[in-house]
């Protein structure tokens, strides 16, 4: 089995809500569903469109996080049209009462939306995982009706000058029977599939409330600060979200240090830092959400090298965010004369069309010896001849 086809459910998610998007795939997870979303599940030097595209034919569900950013993204956009014209089941997780866009509009107006705005998202993303356990089930054939019993039937006899045409009088029964039973079938198994739903979660909750409480080591107490601090950000309320996030990260959280570092570079109730946000992407070891593994590797003396910051940089590189992806090639190009960063940042500023940066750092990576230096020449003229630079 191929890499792309062990996932069951694909997150669409704008990047500016990541930290919901690492909440939902961690508490899938780790409940047994296999989720995709990049950057995380992009391999280096895959294409990006290739990648999702592929991704989205083998899923069985797609969860769109709907927020003012995701109601506004290009890229969300064409997600959704995909899933749809591939006739993937769509699950709206809803964090926003904003009106839909008209794009959006068209392919979800007949799709069942999860109402996310109220109750602590902790709760809400268990309704969802739920839910989409069901979703997963049916698509599964594991939400099927069974064979009455009693054995099979009794063959019947059928005259010998009519037995050739019993293929085709079986085919044209079971288009019958298909057409008229569908979407009584499907009714059906909707019910059943929402009534195992509430049953489930009825017992979950169940059991939870008769769950005796439990001292709080640190790494719990450090989730929970987490999860509040999540909860706080999908509402708006930036200022609590990083108290949360600071007090995770004194936890040991390396999910609430990596959020933190976001709002301290973005300047998202907090004022610009760039250099504490690197502090803190470093204390996190370049950690970007689901897995509980390192983003990047460090030397015997636990400092960062090179491949910390070329990481880092992609991570961003694929959320689109240009500026921070520089940001990163440069501290590696720099303090290490990384190649792989020169040349990364020469592609971000191309991408960008920052011609000059780009002109500057391809150089750089091609008087460097980058592996690549051939096709880097090739843009280098590219811009020459046609007067970018």
């Amino acid at each position: 089995m191929s890499e792309i086809s062990r996932h069951d459910v694909f997150i669409s998610y704008s990047s500016k809500n990541k930290n919901v998007a690492d909440a939902i795939v961690s508490d899938f997870e780790q409940n047994g569903i296999r989720c995709w979303y990049a950057p995380r599940d992009i391999r280096p030097g895959e294409e990006w469109v290739t990648a999702i595209t592929k991704a989205l034919e083998v899923s069985k569900a797609l969860v769109l996080i709907y927020t003012d950013e995701s109601n506004n993204s290009r890229q969300v956009m064409n997600e959704i049209a995909v899933a749809f014209n591939a006739g993937i089941t769509i699950v709206p997780f809803k964090l926003s009462n904003e009106q839909m866009s008209r794009e959006l509009e068209y392919y979800l107006t007949r799709v069942h939306w999860l109402d996310a705005v109220s109750k602590p998202l902790k709760e809400n993303i268990a309704s969802l995982r739920d839910y989409v356990a069901v979703i997963i089930k049916a698509g599964s054939g594991e939400l099927t009706a069974g064979l009455p019993r009693g054995g099979a039937p009794a063959k019947a006899s059928v005259p010998g000058k009519y037995k050739a045409y019993i293929p085709s009088l079986i085919a044209i029964a079971l288009l019958l029977i298909f057409a008229i039973a569908l979407k009584t079938f499907e009714k059906k198994r909707l019910e059943e599939a929402t009534a195992e739903a509430i049953a489930e979660i009825e017992a979950r909750e169940e059991a939870e409330s008769d769950r005796e409480e439990e001292d709080l080591t640190a790494e719990d107490e450090g989730t929970l600060l987490y999860e509040e601090g999540l909860t706080y950000y999908s509402e708006g309320n930036y200022a609590l979200a990083y108290d949360r996030y600071i007090k995770a990260s004194d936890a040991g959280s390396r999910e609430a240090m990596k959020a933190a570092g976001d709002m301290l570079y973005d300047g998202i109730g907090v004022e610009i830092n760039e250099s504490k946000a690197v502090e803190f992407y470093l204390k996190a070891g370049g950690f970007t959400g689901i897995e509980a593994e390192p983003f990047f590797e460090r030397d015997e003396d636990g400092l960062a090298d090179e491949d910390m910051f070329n990481r880092l940089g992609l991570s961003y590189f694929y959320e689109y965010e240009y500026t921070k992806a520089a940001y990163f090639f440069i501290l590696g190009a720099e303090e290490f004369d990384s190649v792989n960063c020169m040349g990364n940042a020469g592609i971000t500023y191309e991408s960008a069309m920052d011609w000059e940066n780009a002109y500057k750092w391809y150089n750089a990576a091609i008087e460097a010896g980058h592996p690549d230096s051939e096709r880097f020449e090739k843009k280098v003229k590219q811009m020459e001849d046609e007067g970018l630079v």
